[in-house]
This record gives C-alpha cells, sequence and structure tokens, in this order.
C-alpha cells in the first residue's frame, strides 16, 4: 500500500507483477487511486458471465437486494453488540434488512440502504466510550474531507477494505470494475465497493471502534487542515496494524460452518458471489454474523 508521492521503480513493479502481489495507490489521507497488478490469469468465461448479470436490472437487483440485506443486519449486529438501544430502532433495522428482500427497484433499494445507514450513524456516537468522545467528538458521518478524527478513521478504513476486495475479486477471475448495484465509474472498483457493504460493519467498523475505545490513538496522531482532518505517518500506522490484525482473526463462517480469517471470508464471499453470477448457486448468500 503506497501513500502519497512515493515512487514504484519499473523493475520492482515487475517483480511483482511476476509474483502477482499487487500494488495499491493512496493519498496521504487513504483516498484510494488504484491498484497495479499484473495480467488475470483467469478463463474469460466467468466474466463474460457477470458482464451479462450486471446488464441485466432484475438480476443485478436480486443480488443487490442480498447485498443490502447483509449490511444493515450486520450493522444491527454491531449496535447491539456494543451500545444500549431503543427497542424500536433494532425493529427499524431488521424490517429494513426484510425490506431490502422486496426492493422493487435499485432506487427503492438505495433509498432503504440509505435510511438504515441514516440510522446506524445516528447512533454510531453510542458505541463510543465517554472518555473516546471527550477527547474526538463525532457528531456524524461525513467524507471527502472527513471533518474529524473518528471520520478519518473511517474513511481511511474503508480504502483499506476496498483495495483488499479490490484484490481479492480480480484474483478470483472477476472484474472489480464492473459493479451490479454501485455505479460503474472511472478508476472505481464497483464490484468491490458492492461486496464490501456487508464487511463494513464487521471489519472497518470494528476496527476504529477498538481503536479509540482503547485509546490506542491520541489527538497528536491527527492534523487539522482548514476544515479537514487528517492522520500523521505514526497514526496512520497504528490504523494500519489494527485493521490488519482484525482480517487475520478468525471466525465462524455463517454458510459452512468453520472458523476462518476475515481475510479468507472476503476470498469465500467473492467465489459464493461468482457461483450465483453464473448461476450455479440459485442466490447470494452474503455474510451474516450473530
Amino acid at each position: 500500500m503506497v501513500f502519497g508521492s512515493v515512487q514504484v521503480s519499473t523493475p520492482l513493479l515487475q517483480e511483482l507483477a511476476s509474483r502477482e502481489v499487487p500494488v495499491t495507490f493512496a493519498s496521504h489521507g487513504g483516498y484510494f487511486y488504484g491498484t497495479f497488478q499484473g495480467l488475470p490469469r483467469k478463463s474469460a468465461a466467468l466474466r463474460i458471465a457477470q458482464f451479462a448479470a450486471a446488464e441485466d436490472p432484475e438480476r443485478s437487483l436480486s443480488l443487490a437486494r442480498e447485498i443490502v440485506r447483509g449490511k444493515i443486519l450486520n450493522q444491527r449486529t454491531l449496535l447491539r453488540r456494543n451500545a444500549t438501544l431503543p427497542d424500536r430502532l433494532v425493529v427499524q433495522l431488521r424490517a429494513l434488512a426484510h425490506h431490502a428482500l422486496q426492493a422493487h427497484d435499485a432506487e427503492e433499494l438505495l433509498g432503504l440502504e440509505g435510511t438504515a445507514a441514516s440510522l446506524y450513524y445516528g447512533h454510531f456516537r453510542d458505541m463510543l466510550s465517554p472518555s473516546t468522545l471527550t477527547e474526538f467528538d463525532f457528531r456524524e458521518r461525513n467524507r471527502r474531507p472527513p471533518r474529524d478524527p473518528v471520520n478519518a478513521v473511517l474513511s481511511l478504513c474503508y480504502a483499506l477494505l476496498a483495495r483488499d476486495l479490490t484484490v481479492t475479486v480480480h484474483a478470483v477471475g472477476l472484474d472489480p470494475y464492473v459493479g451490479i448495484y454501485h455505479h460503474p465509474g472511472h478508476g472505481r472498483p464497483s464490484l468491490a465497493l458492492d461486496l464490501m457493504e456487508e464487511f463494513r460493519p464487521l471489519i472497518a467498523d470494528s476496527v476504529v471502534l477498538g481503536l479509540f475505545n482503547r485509546r490506542m490513538l491520541t489527538p497528536t496522531d491527527f492534523i487539522a487542515r482548514s476544515v479537514a482532518v487528517a492522520l500523521t505517518p505514526a497514526g496512520r500506522r497504528t490504523v494500519i496494524g489494527a485493521y490488519e490484525d482484525r482480517m487475520a482473526q478468525e471466525a465462524e463462517h455463517p454458510l459452512f460452518g468453520y472458523r476462518i480469517s476475515y481475510r479468507r471470508a472476503l476470498e469465500v464471499q467473492a467465489r459464493l458471489f461468482s457461483r450465483a453470477v453464473t448461476r450455479e448457486l440459485p442466490r447470494y448468500a452474503p455474510y451474516l454474523t450473530r
């Protein structure tokens, strides 16, 4: 992962490409620019099936419904684990997840996801300890640029997760830039953004809560520039270390019942998605935690 204006030589890039090691480029603040890696070595048949699914509104919606349902249910679980919530909020989030499976079109699904996100981030501060809120006052989710330390770390963790899923979907033979829910855009890894939705609460948000509630970050790890807040190099190393630790943690896969690391879970979900795209599976099953 290369941050800022760091030079990478051509011989090094050639060597990394030959070893199938990707290089990801990001801004100093963690904004994801893109990934360099060697040529894909997988069959084109899977990508043809992926493109066909992306062009079919009905199939895209069917896959996207499951992704959004998984995200909302995992947001609900993280809130229940880390905060005392009003009963109505728990009921609302579960209802939104249920309605996601019945969305008539992408616009309705986007609205349901947005409503759930508003409820989730509206109670995100309830998962932060009182001492954290004294030092780092978090009010709402904001980005481009993040305007407080908590949002700065959230943005970096989301960028790291997008990087990992871009590499993962490419490795299993899918095109990371052709999504079924996020609209394709120049340099935008839409499929990686699709598949990261269910993992945002489980990986990125969990890392952020741990870093702040365990006081692993202090105000000296951040720099304020105008309205933006960014991590210092030392703060960024702390975040990346905590993120890698989380990726190495093992949990029971909800579908198969055996324990695997979260990094391995990304690959398993990408392969399940590929099976759904090729119709080997009747539906895509998101990764749900208990």
